[in-house]
């Protein structure tokens, strides 16, 4: 019974899998969205929406028309057609590639090599593809409701001193899912960049920098059983100020900090972060999270803002902070410490020289995300 157990609920998420990879079935949500113009700047995706037009947007009210569906990506009916077809022309011949590969290398590969090659393809294809035709490859928000404009590519924040880059290494699930936050850090920072994991081009630009003598790799993850190199918030501190100031000046290439944040799941991520090499020193912020969620004081309050928002109303939720907390579902008693990439990473900066402003826009410009695909696609998980 175990086994044909496991069987179904292996076949049900293959199922999800290549559901997933052609083309998300709208939601049947009625839900609206309130927020201000989706229209502000001319190069905003969807510059035909007027504040009237736009209160009344949702994914299930667009997709029930093709003619509004394509009206709001300021495409034809034929173009949106051509890109969904292109797209499940690509997830077509990606489930062919990876059938002929077990097939063909069964006799020249071993089972791991062709795991390692079928694993390679589909981030490739991923990488190429995203998970839907029609979300921005920016912010990863869907096109009508896109959050781009919030930002300003010439005015973004300097890393604190000392820290010379930060990457976001983002497992390839999660690249491109509209619910991610982490994917709004390279549009305000300065110096930050999304690798995805399994994608060899990026798999080799982490490794060249993990190589370098000049700089010390944190990746902002724990180890609490105590067999990793770690390092504290105090620590780095220390390395900064110790270090000459001609070393790290703003905008040259003589090493320092480089901040490794994790995009996954919580299992996916420990993976990915226990394959990092040993000398990567491990980050625990669980106290910085818990003071900067807890302490109205603490960097001026700017965390204790996140609200969970229901079909009544929203409400404070101290028992799941995270901002993304309406998007994912964290089950009961979550830790105070499960906070999203980006919150996880803004506690970081903060913690080093990021100035509260700075940290507070982003954070804004992220709940701003949240909201939007929350009232677009009626998704909420509230909390008990």
């Amino acid at each position: 019974r175990r086994i044909i157990h496991n069987t179904m609920r292996l076949s049900l998420k293959t199922i999800v899998y290549a559901t997933s990879m052609l083309c998300p079935a709208p939601t049947t949500s009625a839900f609206s969205i309130t927020s201000r113009t989706l229209a502000q700047d001319g190069h905003h995706p969807n510059a035909t929406f007027t504040e009237k037009s736009a209160s009344s947007v949702s994914l299930a009210h667009m997709a029930s028309s093709p003619e509004r569906f394509a009206a709001s990506q300021n495409m034809t009916i034929e173009q949106v057609d051509e890109a969904i077809n292109a797209r499940k022309m690509a997830s077509t011949t990606l489930n062919e590639q990876l059938i002929a590969i077990e097939i063909d290398k069964k006799n020249n590969m071993t089972a791991a090599e062709i795991g390692r090659r079928k694993h390679q393809m589909i981030c490739q294809h991923r990488f190429n593809h995203f998970r839907n035709a029609f979300v921005c490859k920016k912010c990863w928000t869907f096109t009508p409701i896109c959050v781009c404009h919030l930002f300003d590519a010439d005015v973004k924040a300097q890393l604190p001193k000392g820290v010379a880059k930060l990457i976001v290494w983002t497992h390839h699930d999660e690249y491109g899912r509209t619910s991610n936050t982490g994917s709004l850090l390279p549009l305000g920072l300065h110096d930050c960049q999304i690798l995805m994991k399994g994608l060899l081009e990026h798999e080799q630009i982490l490794n060249e920098i993990l190589c370098r003598k000049d700089v010390t790799p944190v990746v902002l993850w724990p180890d609490k059983k105590g067999k990793r190199a770690s390092t504290t918030i105090a620590n780095l501190k220390s390395e900064i100020a110790e270090t000459s100031s001609s070393t790290w000046n703003e905008g040259n290439d003589n090493g320092g900090i480089v901040l490794i944040s994790i995009e996954g799941t919580w299992n996916t991520a420990r993976k990915m972060v226990n394959k990092l090499p040993p000398h990567v020193l491990r980050l625990d912020l669980s106290e910085e999270i818990r003071l900067n969620f807890t302490a109205p004081e603490m960097n001026e309050g700017i965390f204790i803002d996140n609200r969970i928002t229901t079909a009544s109303g929203s409400s404070p939720s101290p028992s799941a902070p995270s901002l993304l907390s309406p998007l994912r579902r964290q089950g009961k008693g979550a830790k105070q410490d499960c906070v999203s990439t980006l919150e996880a990473t803004i506690v970081a900066l903060l913690a080093l020289g990021l100035s509260v402003d700075e940290a507070s826009f982003i954070l804004n410009c992220a709940r701003t995300k949240v909201k939007r695909i929350q009232e677009y696609t009626g998704k909420t998980y509230p909390r008990d």
